[in-house]
This record gives C-alpha cells, structure tokens and sequence, in this order.
C-alpha cells in the first residue's frame, strides 16, 4: 500500500516533467530542454517518451554528443529504434566529418542514411566534393543555405550556417 501511494503521488510528477519537456521542445527552447532533460536523466530511463525528447532538444544545441544518452535506451518500440537509429546516423556523421577535416581522411563513397538535419546534409555534401575550401574552412551550398564547416583555435569542429548570406546560427561541437 505505501508503495501504490508513492507511485500515485509521483504520477503528476512524472508526466509534468515529460509535459514541461515537451513545451521547451515546442517553443524551441532546446538549451533549456537539454539541460533539464540531462538533469532528470536517471528518473526516466524506462520512458521511451523522455528519451526521445530528451535527444531531440540536444540535437538543437551545441550538445549533440548528449543525444548518445538516450539513443541506447530506446530500443522498446519501432518508433523507438527509428529514433535511436537518426541519433546514431547524426552522431556518426559528425564525427566522421570531424576526422575528415582534422585529419584530412577521404570519406570516399561512404553511403550512410539521409536525414533531415543539418549535420546529414553537410555531410553529404562533403562525400560529394561538394564544397570549397580555403585554409581549413570548408564552404558547402544547399539551395538558399550556406554552410562554412572548420576547426576553431580550441580545437572545436564549428559550422556556421547562413541563409541568403546573411548569418543565422553557429553550432559549436566540442
């Protein structure tokens, strides 16, 4: 009986957690959805639902190597492992475009799956030869966007993205 009223009490708890994630997700306030998602992190390793949030505000921020968390726990639904798969493949990209630019490795005819996010598409681009680079910064177009792509003075992978050449975001990965 004390455990039904324990879990009874944190019902609300719970889903007013997940519903506050939900509305940072919405209102494309991901920074803060990312870090009150890494903070309850341990609450939630069961819910599917989190999780997913919980990449997904990452994935807007410069902390994309915290969507990692959450992909190896969804695994329940096939939603689920759709979503651990696009985590994984955006991941994978990054780090295959970081090892391209720093250590000058050919990607080759590297295939991997296509996504929406702005990372695959850079890193189509750059399998392509579908750039130009001077000094180490690398410059992609993709219709109205431009990317730059290059490793900073601390040695952080950075890409800027610009729309009709006027500056819109800078991501910044460690």
């Amino acid at each position: 009986m004390r455990y039904l009223l324990i879990i009874l009490l944190s019902i609300p708890l719970i889903s007013g957690n997940l519903s506050k994630l939900y509305k940072l997700y919405e209102k494309q306030e991901y920074e803060s959805g990312c870090r009150l998602a890494k903070r309850l992190y341990r609450n939630y390793l069961k819910s599917e639902s989190f999780q997913t949030l919980y990449g997904l505000n990452c994935l807007e921020t410069d902390r994309i190597d915290e969507i990692a968390k959450p992909m190896v726990l969804l695994k329940k639904s096939k939603e689920s492992r759709q979503n651990a798969s696009y985590f994984g493949t955006i991941l994978l990209q990054k780090q295959l475009l970081r090892q391209a630019i720093v250590d000058k490795r050919e990607l080759g005819e590297l295939k991997l799956p296509k996504t929406n996010f702005f990372i695959s598409k850079i890193f189509n681009l750059f399998v392509e030869h579908k750039y130009s680079e001077d000094n180490g910064r690398y410059r992609m177009e993709d219709g109205d966007r431009e990317y730059q792509l290059y490793i900073d003075s601390r040695d952080r992978m950075v890409v800027d993205i610009y729309k009709d050449r006027k500056f819109l975001k800078r991501y910044i990965y460690n």
